[in-house]
């Protein structure tokens, strides 16, 4: 069939100092299906400094409502924004809390979910916000139950079936590793660790201060490096300085696409230390260059990081175990080595093109398609 016009919703677009994982994932979907002829609107939340109407690399931008209250903006806005772009459907792609889109239009949907908080949002938030969040998750079976729902991972797929919805499909993650690839000889650093991400509460950062902690007395040159910004910064620089680690831990902020490669490539391992994940990006950013990763084993992480192979998996919040594997990593070079081949070549399996593809086959199915 040919190609429609779409209205994909997500909290935040690519441009957004906040943006993560799911919105380089709508960015590089959308960037694919506008190339096939897909007429595509993205719509998310207004940001001082950013128009309000956006042209970005072969579909439109929307910015309208605040950041914290995005979703009661497309519950009353959805339908306007349908007739504006004469949308024939709509991506649903409910990154923080649920649009219910579903509820909320004729045309047809859908959803792109590729997490819920669950109980990891009382980690994160005040017990009112907390509760609204976990209401609203418990709402998703009645409302997306027989929409057709895309995620990222198997672990996820597994979750939502569980949750009571039907009919959902793994549309994979991609990495575009155009600039990515091994480091240069001399250039890895043996005794960097890096994070790189959010840094918010569930994200749970405090185990890899306690692994630097660890560490510190039997690798002496060990030292992390957090990439990206996030409210939790004051908190966790005052449990660095309680640890005694203070001098071993730098707050990088927000770095640029550049900067990251070079971290990457610099980086002995890349750590993950977050309590759920829709999978895992910079997982797979990290083994572009050859980097291991060690991680929670929990939904999401556990689909991105081949245990054992591209890294390992410890349980969530146990640093010493974390701190164990990542010893293991820095101490043994053949295991380095052999991991730094499997990252690479685990790395090149995961491509943009193939998550269009699986979209673009969902959209057409969604809309009557063969």
């Amino acid at each position: 069939m040919s190609p429609a016009r779409i209205l994909w919703v997500n909290w935040r677009d690519l441009r957004n100092p906040l943006a993560g994982g799911a919105e380089v994932h709508a960015h590089e979907v959308l960037t694919r299906l506008a190339a096939h002829g897909w007429d595509c609107t993205l719509v998310s939340h207004a940001v001082p400094g950013l128009p309000e109407r956006e042209d970005e690399s072969g579909y439109r931008i929307i910015r309208e409502g605040g950041a914290s209250t995005f979703n009661f903006t497309v519950w009353n806005q959805l339908p306007t924004w349908i007739d504006q772009t004469r949308a024939q459907i709509v991506v649903d792609d409910s990154n923080k809390i649920a649009f219910f889109a579903p509820w909320r239009t004729r045309v047809p949907v859908v959803a792109l979910i590729h997490h819920l908080f669950g109980s990891a949002i009382f980690r994160e938030a005040s017990l009112p916000a907390a509760l609204y969040v976990n209401l609203a998750e418990r709402l998703v079976p009645r409302c997306y139950r027989d929409v057709p729902t895309m995620t990222g991972s198997s672990s996820a797929r597994s979750e939502f079936l569980e949750l009571g919805l039907r009919d959902v499909t793994d549309v994979g993650e991609g990495v575009d590793l155009a600039g990515y690839g091994p480091p240069a000889e001399g250039e890895r650093d043996p005794g960097l660790l890096l994070y790189l991400g959010r840094i918010k509460k569930y994200k749970g950062l405090d185990v890899l201060l306690k692994t630097v902690a660890v560490l510190a007395s039997s690798h002496p040159a060990v030292r992390l490096e957090v990439a990206g910004s996030g409210d939790d910064v004051p908190r966790l620089r005052r449990v660095a300085r309680d640890l005694g680690i203070e001098e071993r831990v730098v707050f990088l902020g927000r770095v640029s696409e550049e900067d990251k490669i070079r971290l990457y490539r610099r980086a002995s391992v890349a750590l993950n230390s977050s309590l759920k994940e829709g999978w895992g990006l910079t997982s797979i950013e990290a083994n572009g260059c050859g980097t291991p990763v060690v991680a929670s084993d929990v939904p999401g992480l556990c689909d991105s990081v081949r245990d054992g192979d591209t890294g390992f998996l410890v349980p969530f919040g146990d640093h010493a175990a974390m701190a164990d594997r990542v010893g293991r990593i820095l101490s043994d070079g053949a295991l380095a080595a052999r991991m730094h081949e499997r990252c690479l070549a685990w790395a090149s399996e995961h491509t943009w093109d193939r998550v269009a593809e699986r979209t673009e086959e969902i959209l057409e199915r969604a809309l009557g398609g063969t």
